[in-house]
Formats: structure tokens, sequence, C-alpha cells
């Protein structure tokens, strides 16, 4: 009995592991989503067509001064959350 109780409780410390290894994954995406989405942002700023077209578009919609920068890191931050799993098929 000893021995089950035992195994039990590795296993349950395992468990619990891995369950703060897995949060600890989604926060390091969504980090990595919002450094992703800030420098998009930074360079969509500089690019000559598409960056004053989105600064307008936002405009139009009421956001006054747009920092695509600001933006690009929330949508990734954001997008970090919904990492969808890829299956290969062979």
């Amino acid at each position: 009995m000893a021995l089950g109780i035992m195994a039990a409780m590795i296993a349950a410390v395992i468990g619990a592991f891995v369950v703060v290894v897995g949060i600890i994954a989604i926060f390091f995406f969504a980090i990595i989503g919002a450094l992703m989405g800030a420098v998009t942002g930074f360079i969509l700023h500089f690019v000559p067509i598409l960056g004053p077209l989105v600064e307008n578009g936002l405009t139009q919609i009421g956001i006054h001064n747009p920092d695509l920068t600001s933006i690009g890191a929330a949508l990734g931050f954001i997008a970090g959350f919904f990492k969808s799993a890829q299956e290969h098929k062979h």
C-alpha cells in the first residue's frame, strides 16, 4: 500500500510540473508573439505605401495618431495565445 501511495505522489508531482511548464510555455509564446508584432509594426511604419495606408485606415475608424509598433505588439500578444497544432501527413 505504501508503494502505491508513493507512486501516486510521484505522479502528482510530475503532473504539477507539466502543468507549470505548460503555463510558462503559453506565456512564452505570447511574449514572442508580442515581439514579432512589434517588429512587424515598426517595419510597417517605414514602408512607403502600406504605412500611411494603415495609419489612414486606423484614423478613419477613430484611432487618432496610431502607433503601429504598439498596435502590432498588442495584436501579437493576443495572437500568441492562439497557436494551432499543425499535423503533418505523410
